[in-house]
């Protein structure tokens, strides 16, 4: 039996989570076919296959953790005088003995009944409309997507929980300990987002060396109805423009300015802190920012962010005025070099063109790696990014 073990998903985490099992022991599967849903790192993870074969033994049981490394699907051996993928040849040999051609099979074969045909990619009937997260939904509340069509390119929880009814979801018999689904328990879903939050504070705590600058920039003239986000995120890539230090990372003791700007932006959701980057800010237009933002909230509600939209960040940002609060201490978890924190705005009497006028202020908190870049870069990143909302 060849074992295929949990590799690497590259998220920093020594472990994973089973979310759900895509395939049965018995089941032909594909290379690159998907065979299971982990959760790690806050994101949900489809694990392909590595090569063709049938599963012969599922390791681990849904809602069960098991280590980087650790088995996770054992694949029938190919039977004995037939060759793997691996060792087919790309072109026919011709047998010796009756000048007719005996296949694509490495080695000598000694029985020449059985034909040998072309290997047949399994056809999958697993929706491909729905987020793991979103699929696993269904599952609980008995829903079968199939007979369903949704009203955008993928189904959302709120078409689900509306295809149930209302209903709780059938009773269902006792299923192998491989196969089983875990009843619904928030508390445990939410486990590996606070896990992944947990080791990076203390990784930040351990390695960040921080400074916190504080300012507020007057909004008053902003036009009515302007997102506060889209402009904060416009300023951040202007800043960097003006001092590219603020925009890097910083690993083995190297500075290394990074392009173009990957805004990480912190999302807060039921399950935890989840934090998909905005890729490239100057390459995208307004509209376009918006609608990934939409999307990335969305997913975050539903435990679906794609682990590719969580990596890649170049720097942060953290608009936690939207909840409350002015001013804070944000944290830079490494090898980022500088986090945005944006408070609530509010109004204030200030003097403005020599009389006393109400403005309207946005707080700003910008937290540094002070290893990496030192206090007069980061007041010159603030000062280009106060020019930029005042303008």
């Amino acid at each position: 039996m060849k074992v295929f073990k949990l590799p690497d998903l590259g998220e920093g985490l020594p472990d994973a989570t089973v979310r759900e099992w895509l395939v049965r022991e018995g089941d032909s599967v594909a290379a690159d076919q998907a065979l299971v849903t982990v959760e790690t790192a806050k994101a949900l993870v489809e694990v392909p296959s590595p090569y063709s074969g049938t599963v012969e033994k599922l390791y681990v049981a849904e809602g069960e953790t098991l280590q980087t490394g650790q088995p996770l699907v054992g694949f029938t051996e190919p039977a004995s005088g037939q060759a793997s993928d691996k060792t087919r040849e790309k072109t026919p040999e011709k047998s010796k003995s009756s000048g007719e051609d005996s296949g694509t099979v490495v080695g000598k074969i000694e029985s020449g009944s059985v034909a040998l045909a072309p290997e047949q990619r399994p056809m999958s009937t697993r929706s491909r409309n729905a987020t793991p997260a979103v699929r696993a939904l269904a599952r609980q509340l008995g829903v079968d997507l199939s007979r369903l069509h949704p009203a955008g390119s993928r189904f959302s929880e709120a078409e689900v929980r509306a295809a149930a009814g209302g209903h709780p979801p059938p009773a269902r018999e006792a299923a192998p300990a491989a196969t089983r689904e875990p009843a619904p328990a928030p508390a445990t879903s939410a486990e590996p987002a606070r896990r992944a939050m947990a080791l990076a504070m203390s990784r930040s705590r351990d390695l960040v060396c921080p400074m916190t600058l504080c300012d507020e920039v007057d909004i008053s003239d902003w036009p009515k109805g302007t997102s506060t986000t889209l402009r904060l995120l416009r300023a951040i890539a202007h800043a960097a423009a003006s001092e590219p230090n603020l925009n890097a990372h910083f690993d083995n003791d190297t500075l290394a300015p990074q392009t173009p700007v990957n805004i990480g932006l912190a999302v807060d959701a039921p399950r935890g802190l989840f934090v998909p980057v905005l890729k490239d800010i100057a390459g995208h237009s307004d509209g376009e920012l918006l609608d990934t933002i939409a999307r990335f909230k969305q997913q975050a509600d539903e435990g679906g962010i794609p682990q590719s939209d969580l990596q890649g960040a170049t720097i942060h940002l953290s608009n936690f005025g939207s909840i409350i609060g002015r001013f804070a201490t944000p944290v830079v978890l490494p090898p980022l070099v500088c986090i945005v924190g944006a408070g609530r705005s509010h109004k204030a009497v200030l003097p403005h063109k020599g009389k006393a006028r109400v403005r309207k202020l946005l707080p700003l908190s910008l937290t540094a790696d002070h290893r990496a870049v030192t206090g007069g870069e980061l007041a010159r990143f603030l000062k280009a990014l106060k020019e930029h909302l005042e303008s």
